[in-house]
């Protein structure tokens, strides 16, 4: 474990990072009301591979905002420096797929990803794998021009 998480923010990780991505349970205690939940998804820190190379990813602190959940991102392509990109990440959670959530069910999210810059979009998915009401496994895909990115990672619910 490294640094960067402090010991209550430890989240178990199921290798690498997703972006992401992301998503969204900051809401799942059970027996919760969707619209009464004002926590935050942390996402842990990940990596995928790609041709001669490795993206990193990096998720800030994703807080809810009318829909969806919010937040900045960060991917890091090395050797490929030229390809690294910052900006906003928003992903859509219908109430529906909120309350499967909190039940503890696995849940698919698409959103996207606005690069800083250029403002260019490009489309995000992420899938939600629960493992306890307040923490689980996230997988997050972010397309690109090269093809899918899919970072495996995984994601802690922060109700304060």
């Amino acid at each position: 474990m490294n640094d960067f998480w402090s010991k209550k923010e430890r989240i178990v990780r199921k290798g690498g990072l997703g972006l992401g991505v992301l998503v969204f349970l900051t809401f799942a205690q059970p027996g919760a009301v969707a619209d009464d939940v004002s926590s935050k998804l942390i996402v842990a820190p990940s990596s995928s591979s790609l041709a001669g190379g490795t993206a990193k990813l990096v998720v800030g602190v994703l807080s809810r905002e009318k829909s969806a959940y919010t937040g900045q991102y960060r991917i890091k392509v090395f050797p490929y420096f030229f390809k690294n990109e910052s900006g906003k990440l928003l992903i859509k959670v219908s109430e529906t797929s909120l309350r499967r959530m909190i039940e503890g069910d696995a849940t698919n999210f698409a959103g996207r990803a606005i690069t800083d810059g250029t403002g260019e979009t490009r489309r995000v998915t992420a899938r939600v794998l629960p493992e306890a009401s307040d923490h689980g496994a996230l997988i997050f895909t972010v397309a690109t021009e090269n093809g899918p990115l899919v970072f495996n990672t995984s994601y802690r619910i922060d109700s304060h």
